[in-house]
């Protein structure tokens, strides 16, 4: 099997930014802003930008931002501080982490703002034998694009949080809430070993005193159910609204990927509120979809928690890469293999990830 992301090197993003700053009519310090590049190595944005916070010695909400990046990747990616001066961001110095190209603004850089991203992408550890049919897959999806699946990043780090939003959809909230908590799919074992125990004690009291402090959210959680044993809703709520709204969109995602592998639509519908499926060729299709997952576009519409309902949308099936360039040479880390070094540009909101699957599959 291939190897990806062998160094944090073999990834590297940078994101094609052309939103302008407006700098005219400054009236107040409440627009005052810089905007500048963040360039890290092996750190997820977030832990980023709470060690820039320390530094400084503000608020992480002063910072603003287009899009997430990789964790384990350099990544390069503009972003925005409120009212903090100029040289005291220029005099900021941490490992792996760098400020640069530094702007002034009167605007908050917010999710959504960025045009695309650029990659260059080295995957290691091939097969001589497997080049031919690599090549193949490259040649395609330079022509015809690739299926605009989302990536496991829209999902988490475990695989179960799309069934939790399944279960918050279905009403069924004891048991979002115990899928949550007591769940496969860790990849640490003292957290495997915890979340099992629960499964088969479902002692929430003794859970609170075992839960490993790296699981917040399931402590929160747990304390609640200890003093309110069958407030499911309100075990739900003491999560973080956006993680929250992170698990209904993670269905909400999965509902799409299902379609776009078995519908052959220009665009999918993100299933919401006012999902139309009339107006799709293969609404058939989407609709057994939907039965199999015993769920219909009006459960989008949340009583149990209005905060999360959702309105429909539409994405498209294919994405297309642009400037896509490849290259073999001689894998340096891992003897008698080669490696292949890949470059392109995927819009805003498609995953690389699933370009590399499709490649390497």
């Amino acid at each position: 099997m291939v190897k990806i992301k062998q160094l944090p090197e073999d990834f590297v993003v940078r994101e094609i930014f052309e939103k302008q700053p407006h700098r005219e009519g400054w009236k107040t310090e409440d627009e005052a802003y810089i905007w500048c590049d963040l360039t890290k190595r092996n750190y997820d944005l977030f832990r980023a930008l709470k060690f820039l916070s320390r530094r400084l010695g503000v608020s992480p909400k002063r910072f603003g931002y287009a899009g997430t990046k990789d964790k384990r990747a350099v990544t390069t990616q503009k972003i925005s501080v409120w009212n903090v001066p100029l040289e005291r961001l220029q005099a900021v110095r941490l490992k792996d982490i760098e400020l640069s190209n530094f702007e002034e603004a009167r605007e908050r850089i917010t999710l959504g703002d960025l045009k695309a991203n650029e990659f260059e992408i080295t995957v290691r550890d091939i097969e001589e034998r497997e080049k031919k049919a690599i090549e193949h897959n490259l040649e395609k999806i330079n022509k015809k694009g690739f299926i605009n699946l989302f990536g496991e990043q829209r999902f988490g780090n475990r695989n179960n949080t799309h069934l939790v939003g399944r279960e918050i959809l279905r009403g069924n909230l004891k048991e979002a809430v115990w899928m949550y908590l007591a769940g496969e799919g860790d990849n640490d074992e003292e957290i495997n070993a915890f979340r099992k125990q629960l499964r088969e004690s479902g002692d929430v009291k003794e859970a609170l005193k075992n839960c490993p402090r790296v699981l917040r959210n399931e402590l929160i959680m747990l304390n609640h159910l200890v003093h309110e044993p069958s407030d499911y809703a309100g075990a739900l709520r003491r999560l973080p609204k956006k993680m929250r709204t992170m698990l209904v969109h993670a269905y909400q995602s999965y509902l799409w990927n299902e379609m776009a592998r078995a519908c052959d639509e220009a665009t999918i519908p993100l299933v919401g509120i006012d999902t139309n499926f009339s107006k799709y060729t293969t609404a058939r299709k989407m609709r057994e979809i939907m039965d199999n997952e015993g769920v219909k576009s009006a459960d989008f519409k949340i009583d149990s928690m209005p905060e999360l309902s959702c309105e429909g949308a539409e994405r498209e099936r294919i994405a297309v890469a642009e400037k896509m360039q490849w290259n073999f040479a001689s894998d340096e880390l891992n003897a008698g293999k080669i490696k292949c070094i890949l470059r392109f540009a995927i819009p805003k909101g498609s995953y690389a990830t699933v370009l590399i699957d499709e490649v390497f599959a």
